[in-house]
């Protein structure tokens, strides 16, 4: 059985480094994090036991990692998970990976050697060829919001472009043809997708590209202050705001109004997510569903099953219009 020393020496790097790498307890540089993981895949080898006794061992926990637990989508989906774990007599490990990679790489090291029965990852900046040789040596994972060629049946997505479509179209169909798209400043897929939904909305309305307008802030309630303050010079010019998610929305809209902009008369804002905090904003919000619950619970009865070898179909994960109040046609 392969050592960590015999990782070390394949990989060209000290056995401190390997050791950091493997139990993500600091931070190692991407060239050398890639000759560790690739040196591990060589030799099949993981902290404590190799990849099919980690596979085979009983374990009460399921390993979530999410982007960070204050995002009110993913305390949605964590408790979504808690309770489909608690159902199955298993407890939930819950670590963050903040859309850094080296830091998605350490949390995902630190749950694996902790030979969790399951693992829901939501990871975007892991590299693919990275991600691709975790999926490979753990066939229970399943990654949340993310897309990766090979392993479609284990990645757990919606409709982004249609989710989006459907919020901008409500603008065009109010009469709104100057609509800014205000999207998530993180290179995440959703991001790009949701910004193709955009796109496709406004050439089905017939708005021309060259009236297109994107600004990309952090997919927050400080991102949507951020981004109502760089539109404030030409607030005037502009009917229509679809935000990236329903934080944004909310932080646009209380700008708007302390400026003395009148939503939804003068500019109808959409947001995305559905969040609680869609429904208590004034004016409520106009959105569009994304059942992160209903995702958190799929995606534990998923990993659950590949863990113990019984089948699970992922249902179709729907997005809807929510008609709410920020909407209002010209």
């Amino acid at each position: 059985m392969a050592t960590i020393r015999d990782v070390a020496k394949l990989a060209g790097v000290s056995v401190a480094t390997v050791s950091r790498v493997l139990n993500g307890t600091a931070r190692v540089s991407d060239e050398a994090t890639r000759a560790v993981l690739n040196a591990r895949e060589c030799l099949n080898f993981h902290l404590n036991a190799n990849a099919r006794a980690l596979a085979s061992q009983e374990s009460d926990t399921v390993g979530v990692l999410v982007s960070s637990v204050d995002d009110p989508y993913f305390a949605n989906m964590i408790k979504a998970c808690d309770e489909t774990a608690w159902s199955h007599h298993k407890m939930v490990l819950v670590t963050q990976g903040y859309y850094d990679g080296q830091r998605e790489i350490m949390a995902l090291n630190a749950m694996i050697a902790r030979q969790c029965a399951g693992l829901v990852v939501h990871a975007i900046a892991i590299p693919d060829e990275i991600m691709q040789r975790y999926m490979e040596h753990f066939p229970y994972m399943v990654l949340v919001n993310r897309l990766l060629k090979g392993f479609e049946s284990r990645c757990v997505n919606i409709n982004n472009i249609g989710g989006m479509e459907l919020a901008v179209s409500e603008l065009t169909s109010a009469g709104r043809r100057k609509i800014v798209f205000v999207n998530s400043s993180l290179k995440i897929l959703d991001a790009t997708y949701r910004y193709q939904g955009y796109m496709n909305a406004l050439k089905k309305a017939g708005i021309s590209e060259d009236q297109a307008f994107c600004l990309n802030v952090p997919p927050t309630l400080e991102g949507g202050v951020q981004a109502a303050g760089q539109l404030m010079p030409r607030i005037r010019q502009i009917d229509g705001i679809a935000c990236y998610n329903d934080a944004q929305a909310s932080g646009i809209i209380n700008t708007l109004l302390t400026n003395g902009i009148r939503v939804p008369e003068d500019i109808s804002v959409t947001g995305f997510d559905d969040l609680p905090l869609s429904r208590v904003i004034h004016p409520a919000l106009t959105t569009v569903t994304n059942p992160s619950d209903t995702i958190g619970k799929c995606a534990t009865e998923l990993t659950l099953a590949l863990h113990d070898g019984r089948s699970y179909t992922l249902p179709e994960f729907e997005t809807r219009l929510i008609r709410r109040r920020s909407v209002v046609k010209i």
